[in-house]
């Protein structure tokens, strides 16, 4: 047993052990716990024992050169690599297969710039601001669910500015996140021991999302032009297609978007006002489309 029980340590992935496990999870979801990955290995960089770990988890994933295949004994970040900058026809196995390929399609992974940072990592060299453009590059470049981490993000590249208390607060974020998105993970048990080791959590609210992220779903153009019929400016029919799934997800309707639906929400008011029989007008005629739809 080594000094750093970082470094004794590393096994194969528990999160995706094989292509059954793959299908528990989004697009989405891979892209997410991908730049949560990074940010936790670039802390741990930063701490004597951690940074071993750090280096040799890095290795483990570039001893393959690239992660074009499917390995089963890669671990958790080369596994993820893999989904979401891999071979496309992995995002058959995943749990929305039609809009995991049309997201795969649509994403530009920085390959040389996820190598690079890779081997910074694996060599042991200090975080650099090469580095924290690196990562930048790679959280620009992928899809982000109902979750962004981009405002972690930008505290993880400037770790060593922050004062003591807002390193503890940027580093239990993302434990928060990695056991709530990574519970399963081969980096989650090892980065709770680094918070142990070096009394980094402090209380922080924690707003991570315990469910996996679906993946957005395609604009339906027949949708859009049904829109234009309730009186929805053509300007705003983008908006007003996405204002139902953003409120649907629990977070706050953005102004553009509440203004691209008022014509919906104002026919809705006037059926109210009107009284309870055109509300029940109304209620018959929502039953006979739940039935077309179906």
């Amino acid at each position: 047993m080594s000094d750093y029980k970082f470094f004794d340590f590393v096994v194969e992935g528990k999160m995706i052990r094989n292509m059954s496990g793959i299908g528990r999870m989004s697009y989405t979801d891979a892209c997410d716990i991908l730049l949560l990955y990074f940010l936790a290995l670039h802390v741990m960089r930063y701490y004597r024992g951690p940074s071993k770990f750090a280096q040799v988890y890095a290795n483990e994933v570039l001893k393959w050169q690239n992660w074009d295949h499917f390995r089963s004994s890669g671990n958790d970040l080369y596994g993820l690599l893999n989904i979401v900058n891999g071979e496309e026809r992995i995002t058959e196995k995943l749990k929305n297969p039609t809009s995991a390929t049309a997201l795969r399609q649509r994403t530009h992974l920085p390959t040389l710039t996820v190598k690079r940072l890779l081997r910074d990592i694996a060599q042991g060299r200090r975080p650099s601001n090469e580095n924290a453009s690196d990562i930048m590059k790679i959280d620009s470049s992928i899809p982000t669910g109902m979750q962004s981490y981009s405002s972690l993000r930008r505290k993880v590249t400037n770790y060593q500015s922050l004062s003591l208390l807002e390193k503890k607060q940027t580093a239990t974020k993302i434990e928060q996140a990695l056991k709530a998105r990574g519970r399963n993970s081969d980096l989650v048990d090892y980065y709770t021991m680094f918070m142990m080791q070096f009394d980094l959590e402090v209380p922080v609210k924690d707003t991570e999302p315990f469910i996996s992220i679906s993946d957005p779903v395609e604009p339906d153009t027949k949708d859009i032009a049904m829109l234009r019929l309730l009186g929805v400016p053509s300007k705003d029919l983008p908006f007003a297609y996405k204002a139902y799934s953003i409120v649907s997800k629990g977070q706050p309707l953005p102004p553009r978007f509440a203004q691209a639906y008022k014509p919906i929400m104002q026919i809705i008011d006037d059926i109210v006002k009107a009284g309870p029989g055109y509300v029940n007008l109304l209620k018959q005629v929502h039953n006979r489309a739940k039935t077309v739809k179906k």
